[in-house]
């Protein structure tokens, strides 16, 4: 039996990305933590629980030029769940996000669009926005103003 542990996420980077190499085969690996806002509760308030993501390749390289501290972004990828033993020797389990596509949710609202931008062969795209040709009224946090247009779906 298979199962499927995809996810779409969106929040606000709190840790930016850092891009390094692996080191026998050189490849690109980027992380960063966006807070991911739980469902206001009845008294109003509302929950953020940081989550890490990983990518790697061409989306990692586009990551770590396009995606800073305070991005709006959706992230979506597969779940995966780790477990380790930390420096006092205790088992930890963390999870994380490995992404094949992230889009910059900022960048769309203030740049009025988005460009493609093709990753390797079998890989996801991240969306880098254009520059604005005028500038918009919508506040980043103004999801409606991101799904008003109807010429691309923004993940």
């Amino acid at each position: 039996m298979s199962s499927l542990s995809k996810i779409v996420v969106s929040g606000r980077v709190i840790r930016p990305p850092e891009k390094r190499f692996t080191p026998n085969t050189n490849v690109a690996v980027t992380d960063f933590t966006i807070a991911v806002e739980s469902n206001p509760r009845q008294d109003g308030t509302v929950e953020s629980h940081p989550v890490k993501v990983i990518a790697w390749r061409d989306l990692a390289e586009r990551l770590a030029q396009d995606v800073k501290k305070g991005d709006l972004v959706a992230v979506d990828g597969r779940l995966q769940l780790n477990s380790y033993t930390n420096s006092e020797g205790q088992r930890r389990r963390d999870v994380e996000i490995e992404a094949s596509t992230v889009e910059n949710l900022t960048q769309i609202v203030n740049g009025g669009g988005s460009a493609s931008v093709p990753a390797e062969a079998g890989r996801s795209v991240v969306r880098a926005a254009a520059k604005p040709s005028k500038p918009t009224e919508a506040a980043p946090d103004d999801l409606d103003a991101i799904f008003a247009s109807e010429d691309e779906i923004p993940f």
